[in-house]
Formats: structure tokens, C-alpha cells, sequence
């Protein structure tokens, strides 16, 4: 029983000490009409869909290391593109098409 009791408290540190591998992240899409999004998380998944902008504070989750990438393309004029992965500092890019990216590595804090 002695050796049950001193090993839970050695359990509970060590699963307090791994990292997370979940990371929240938000983007805005400024301009006016419609858009193509194309949205590339870590991983693979990938989601592409047209959207009516302005697109405002849109949340995802990001399940493991790599690059997340946004991408709009308007049909008509300048669009702008905002990205923020949880603490980080935001990413912005505007043009007749916009690319924003974020490479989540294991010194992302989250």
C-alpha cells in the first residue's frame, strides 16, 4: 500500500508536466463581396468554401505541430486576411489575394 501511495503523487507530476498539442486559433477576412477560403490546419485537413466577407473572430482548433494557412482569393478587389494562434503575434496580409500562415512548433505557447 506504501508503494501505491508514493507513486500517485509521482503520476500526477507527470502528466501535469506534458504539453498540450491543442492550440486555439481565430481569423478575420476583411473586404466586401464574396471570397474563395481555403484552410489548411496541421495535419492535413484542409477545407475550402466561399464565403460572404467581412468574415469576423472565426475559430478553429489545431490539433498538432505545423503550419496553418489561410488563404483568399476575392472575386472583385482587395481583401485583407488576419491570423492569430492562441498567444502568438498576429499574422496579416492583404492583395488582390491574401495568404496568411503560422508554423505551430513546440515553442508556440498555448
Amino acid at each position: 500500500m506504501k508503494k501505491l501511495l508514493l507513486l500517485i503523487p509521482v503520476l500526477a507530476l507527470a502528466a501535469c508536466g506534458q504539453k498540450s498539442y491543442t492550440y486555439e486559433a481565430f481569423y478575420d477576412i476583411e473586404g466586401t463581396g464574396k471570397a474563395e477560403m481555403t484552410l489548411v490546419l496541421p495535419g492535413g485537413a484542409t477545407r475550402t468554401e466561399t464565403v460572404d466577407l467581412p468574415v469576423k473572430n472565426s475559430a478553429m482548433l489545431a490539433n498538432a505541430l505545423g503550419k496553418i494557412s489561410l488563404k483568399i482569393k476575392p472575386e472583385n478587389g482587395q481583401v485583407t486576411c488576419k491570423l492569430r494562434v492562441e498567444k502568438e503575434k498576429e499574422i496579416s496580409n492583404s492583395g488582390k489575394e491574401a495568404t496568411c500562415e503560422y508554423e505551430i512548433t513546440e515553442a508556440t505557447d498555448n
